[in-house]
């Protein structure tokens, strides 16, 4: 197993080779960034896995990659009233 970590300020992106039980290799990446959930993927192409990880981390950062539409629809008063 190898871990190859990319690091950004208050950003943490780790990319994990793996082989599989048929000795393929594939890249596992997982975004970690402060306050929000982590993200993961899994890739055959180290390069592909990169350019996921930059393309990803951006958009979180912008505001694109989770979808806020849905957040809207509910109040902070009925997702309290779910949870009570």
């Amino acid at each position: 197993m190898h871990f190859c970590t990319l690091y950004e300020k208050n950003a943490m992106a780790t990319i994990e080779k793996r082989t599989t039980d048929e000795g393929n290799v594939v890249h596992r990446v997982k975004i970690r960034l402060k306050v929000y959930p982590p993200q993961t993927a899994s890739f055959q192409r180290l390069t592909d896995a990169k350019k996921w990880t930059q393309h990803t981390e951006a958009a979180i950062r912008e505001g694109r990659h989770f979808k806020k539409a849905a957040a809207k629809k509910h109040t902070l008063v009925e997702t309290i009233d779910c949870y009570c």
